[in-house]
């Protein structure tokens, strides 16, 4: 395995584990007051200035043109809004575990996309991972007893759009630009459409109390300042088909933070998800240093 794919296996790895405790943050939140759409419009919003003064210390150009900006703005508005929206839908008509299942199919969705739209077969491997990393997902979210076409259906559509997102990075100028730039960037238009979209409910509460705020704030800087541009920086290295792979060890980094600070039990299933999806991400591992070992035998 070279450097580039190490660096963005470590990417890909680092954020899914950082998204892991997302659920952690969220739940807190939602108890103190908070909400779905006052989270995904704080998440983005907050790291604006964050990300800034970052970029700043980092003395790196802002400048952007506006045709760059355009394609930014179809990726992040389109498709990452929309997932964050569709996802949180689905959870009113079936439950947050079958939700997660279906959403968490975007890693094949992923690759799908990526050998219809840009012609990148998927070698048997991936396969092998994709079909482990779906099973363990199955597992560690449970039985549902709950079943609505809608829901199914949003939380579907949540898993082709976040597929649509991850090869949007790959395959646009995201995917080229500075990484922390590009999510700046991406986080104004997050929070930006999420406001207009909210207007008609007026589901954003603008006047959280210290404690949910704090626990936003956190969730915003792990996730917009740190997960995304780890993400992106993954796609950009290995492919957004393989990130995608990688991303699936969001759930066993779920299971952990949950046991560790929500108080979360760990019964057989979930645990044997975890060896499944482990087993899943050590697949691509293992395949490239098989191929550099072939390399190095020529």
């Amino acid at each position: 395995m070279n450097s580039r794919t190490r660096k963005g296996v470590f990417c890909a790895v680092a954020s899914a584990l950082v998204f892991g405790i997302t659920p952690v943050l969220a739940s807190l939140s939602f108890d103190l007051g908070s909400n779905a759409m006052t989270l995904t419009f704080y998440r983005n919003a907050m790291a604006v200035p964050v990300l800034l003064i970052m970029l700043l210390i980092r003395k790196v150009d802002l400048w952007i043109s506006l045709r760059d900006f355009a394609v930014l703005f179809v990726v992040s508005g389109l498709f990452s809004v929309s997932t964050t929206f569709l996802v949180y839908e689905s959870y009113q008509y079936i439950g947050v575990g079958l939700a997660t299942t279906l959403h968490f199919l975007y890693p094949m969705f992923t690759v799908l996309l990526g050998w219809i739209l840009f012609h990148q077969r998927p070698d048997k491997y991936k396969i092998i991972a994709l079909i482990l990393a779906t099973l363990g997902v199955v597992l560690a979210s449970g039985s549902s007893n709950s079943f609505a076409v809608t829901g199914i259906v949003l939380a579907l559509i949540s898993a082709v759009t976040y597929a649509a997102y991850m090869q949007g990075i790959e395959h646009s100028a995201i995917g080229r630009m500075d990484s922390m730039k590009s999510m700046f960037y991406m986080c104004i238009v997050n929070a930006a459409v999420t406001a207009v979209v909210d207007l008609p409910g007026g589901d954003i509460i603008y006047d959280l109390s210290l404690k949910p705020m704090l626990l936003t704030f956190v969730l915003a800087i792990a996730n917009s300042a740190f997960a995304y541009v780890l993400l992106i920086v993954g796609v950009r290295l290995i492919g957004a088909g393989d990130a995608a792979i990688f991303s699936m060890l969001e759930p066993v980094s779920g299971v952990i933070f949950g046991v560790l600070f929500l108080g979360e039990k760990l019964p057989l299933p979930k645990l044997a998800s975890c060896i499944l999806i482990l087993i899943a991400v050590a697949i691509p591992i293992i395949r490239d240093r098989s191929k550099e070992k072939k390399t190095k035998a020529y």
